[in-house]
This record gives structure tokens, C-alpha cells and sequence, in this order.
């Protein structure tokens, strides 16, 4: 692979910048990289270790592109643990309306149609 800019063939891998350009990049196998004499970043199509290294399990912190402290506070059991919370929150706002009678489920099922073909009003 070369540089587009200067043809040279020292470059390296570049990391993708952010969460957008990271998935965008992945889903049509494209990766960026750097050229060490000129210094242009150019997106190129990923080589064998970037397409081998794209079969892994990937995190979640690895899908969004975060670096630093957001990927070690962004761990996969912090998404499913604030999931989790989010279900248990929903579930207990249902339980609390039915117990407090802010709507009937039972009553919301109407037996008789709203409208019947014919008749008079």
C-alpha cells in the first residue's frame, strides 16, 4: 500500500476518530492510516490483520472507539448493568400505577364493538 499524496510505502495504521467514523469505517471495511513522510491520514481499504483482528469479540467500549478512562468506566457489564436497571425501573412504574389505580387493564377491553354497521344513533 502507498501514500496517495507522496507514493511512499512507509505508513502505518491510524485510529479511527470517534464512535461515527469508527462504525462507519468497519461496516465497509475501510481503515485509516498515516503516512510517516508526509503526514496525510488517508482512508484505504483494511488489510488481512485489520479484517483478522475484526472477527474478535468486540466490546462494547471496542464498537464505540473509546479510549482512556470512558473504556475502562464503559465496560460491557456497565451497559448491561444500566440495562438491567432500566428494565427494573420500568417494571416497578407499571407495578406502582396499577397499585395506585392511575389506569385499569381490565377495563381498557371493551366487550361491545365501538360501531356496529346500520345502526341508528
Amino acid at each position: 500500500m502507498e501514500c496517495p499524496n507522496c507514493l511512499s510505502s512507509n505508513i502505518r495504521r491510524s485510529r479511527r476518530r470517534g464512535p461515527q467514523e469508527g462504525t462507519a469505517l468497519r461496516f465497509k471495511n475501510l481503515a485509516p492510516y498515516r503516512c510517516h513522510d508526509c503526514g496525510l491520514r488517508f482512508i484505504a481499504p483494511a488489510d488481512e490483520a485489520t479484517l483478522a483482528a475484526a472477527k474478535r469479540h468486540l466490546t462494547v467500549a471496542d464498537y464505540l472507539g473509546l479510549r482512556g478512562w470512558a473504556r475502562r468506566v464503559f465496560t460491557d457489564q456497565v451497559a448491561l448493568g444500566l440495562l438491567a436497571f432500566l428494565v427494573m425501573l420500568l417494571l416497578g412504574a407499571i407495578v406502582i400505577a396499577l397499585a395506585m389505580g392511575w389506569f385499569d387493564p381490565l377495563l381498557s377491553r371493551s366487550t361491545a364493538p365501538a360501531w356496529t354497521p346500520g345502526a341508528s344513533e
